[in-house]
């Protein structure tokens, strides 16, 4: 139900009678030509619990999502463990190899040089043999 002009003036009236004319324009301008427009206790109490449902409803897909997120984390998680778990041991496997190579390495320097050491100490001794029968 609309508010006629008459009822509207009459109310303006009424308003400036008792305070004064420029607080009855401002009440009159606050009001909507229809009252049926006006939001009652009851129809915020519907609102409110309308946004309540509606922010339950996304926080219940917030935590959802969130869950899903942590799970696919921990997905990813692991798997870089065992990445990091084989390059781990792919890392001790190399470094353990270099190891005996080097080992091998410093064997066979060690032979050679043995080698060369008594080779050098025999040639020497014939030298000084022959350096001797040739002197006397």
């Amino acid at each position: 139900m609309s508010m006629t002009e008459s009822e509207r003036h009459e109310l303006y009236e009424l308003a400036k009678h008792h305070v004064n004319d420029r607080y009855a324009e401002l009440m009159i301008k606050a009001l909507p030509p229809d009252p049926a427009t006006l939001a009652t206790k009851d129809d915020l109490a519907v609102l409110g619990s309308g946004l309540r449902a509606e922010m339950a409803a996304l926080g219940g897909e917030l935590r959802a999502e969130m869950a899903a997120f942590a799970t696919d984390l921990r997905g990813e998680m692991g798997e870089l463990r065992v990445d990091v778990s084989d390059l781990r041991t792919e890392l001790r496997t190399g470094l353990a190899d270099v190891g005996v190579e080097l080992r091998e390495l410093t064997s066979q320097q060690a032979r050679s040089m043995t080698l060369a050491l008594v080779a050098s100490i025999t040639l020497l001794a014939i030298t000084q043999i022959i350096v001797a029968t040739i002197g006397s």
